[in-house]
């Protein structure tokens, strides 16, 4: 979980402070008035509600989670007597934390299926999915048979996993990232599964072409991702090497530690030369982004602040850090309504981290002071 800390304290302490204000004033304005003890008026239940608005989860938010939860379903099971089925007409199906367990998907309407730190599960999908999309992370010795053709499978941090299709020309694109002995087979009865992922941080492609099952490592095309090498030939003729590459993230990580030195000693603008230098090399890392728009906070520096944290949502739109540092740099700004619009995003993906939403509550207190 992300962690906030000096936000959050300074945080909290505006916010009791401001409540503290609020409440005394109600407090005294009550008893100016009699009101001690007895039922509420309407302007005492306006301004109430109001206050209660303040530590409500936003409309935003609740939405967003009722849409969530209306199109994923998430299941856990640890060795079942019987194939469980999945039936979710509309829904994706997410499949966590599940352990020596069977699944049958028997009929089409399922939206996507997802397993997520599971072991020793095989999975049968006997009819077609609607995005045509199985995603596999963080998984150990898990089995995927397909009796229709896949678009997309992306397996992420995987070990020793299987994908069997029916046929191979069912096969579709498989992007795969660290995950070493993932293999795929073709045929039902047994066929000898084909060993294509291994270790690394680079994300490789493996498809058909020219009827030959190959796997290149995926780079990024301008304005677009993930694009596969052969495309990138076409526009690039002399593509970086695997090797050349590893080497540029190994140094990029390298620079990114040593930022990290420097802002735990608050040598902000020293981390920040750091930082870039790790993008110079590494410049799709959200992450680094984020950190170097923190070094730019540090240093009241809120222009760069905001770009750094638009170009850490932009590589990696689900990096919380990045919309909670645009929250952060618009909110130094005074542009309270668009660092609320940012933090009810960073909250979107970090839902129970009491930093956002305290934050989310700074923003609406001030905004509310503004107007």
């Amino acid at each position: 979980m992300t962690n906030y800390n000096a936000w959050d304290r300074k945080a909290e302490a505006l916010c009791r402070e401001a409540e503290e204000e609020e409440q005394k004033a109600t407090a005294e304005s009550n008893e100016a008035l009699g009101l001690g003890g007895l039922p509420e008026g309407p302007p005492t239940a306006k301004a109430a509600k109001e206050l209660e608005e303040l530590g409500d989860h936003s409309k935003q938010r609740n939405d967003f989670i009722a849409w969530s939860q209306e199109r994923e379903l998430e299941l856990t099971h640890s060795q079942p007597e019987a194939p469980v089925e999945l039936t979710g007409k509309g829904k994706a199906m997410r499949i966590k934390g599940s352990k020596g367990a069977s699944y049958v998907v028997p009929e089409s309407g399922v939206l996507k299926l997802m397993l997520d730190s599971c072991s020793d599960v095989q999975v049968h999908i006997q009819a077609p999915l609607l995005t045509s999309t199985v995603e596999l992370y963080k998984c150990e010795r898990v089995e995927v048979r397909l009796d229709h053709p896949l678009g997309t499978l992306q397996v992420d941090e995987c070990r020793e996993c299987v994908a069997r299709f029916a046929e191979r020309d069912h096969l579709g694109k498989v992007y795969h990232q660290n995950s070493p002995g993932f293999a795929l087979a073709w045929g039902m009865g047994g066929g000898e599964p084909q060993t294509v992922g291994m270790e690394g941080a680079f994300q490789l492609l493996t498809c058909i072409s020219d009827k030959s099952l190959t796997t290149e490592p995926v780079r990024r095309g301008e304005g677009e991702f993930p694009l596969d090498v052969r495309r990138a030939q076409r526009e690039q003729p002399e593509p970086e090497a695997m090797p050349a590459a590893e080497e540029r993230l190994q140094a990029a990580e390298k620079h990114r530690l040593a930022g990290n030195e420097m802002f735990r000693a608050s040598d902000f603008a020293q981390a920040a030369a750091l930082y870039s230098l790790a993008l110079e090399l590494a410049p799709d890392t959200g992450s680094v982004w984020a950190n170097r728009a923190q070094c730019w906070l540090k240093l009241g520096d809120h222009d760069k602040a905001l770009a750094d944290a638009k170009k850490c949502t932009e590589v990696e739109p689900s990096n919380p850090k990045g919309w909670f540092r645009q929250g952060m740099s618009y909110h130094a700004m005074k542009s309270y309504g668009e660092a609320i619009a940012a933090l009810l995003e960073a909250e979107k993906l970090e839902p129970s981290n009491k930093q956002i939403q305290e934050a989310i509550k700074m923003a609406q207190l001030m905004a509310r002071k503004s107007s």
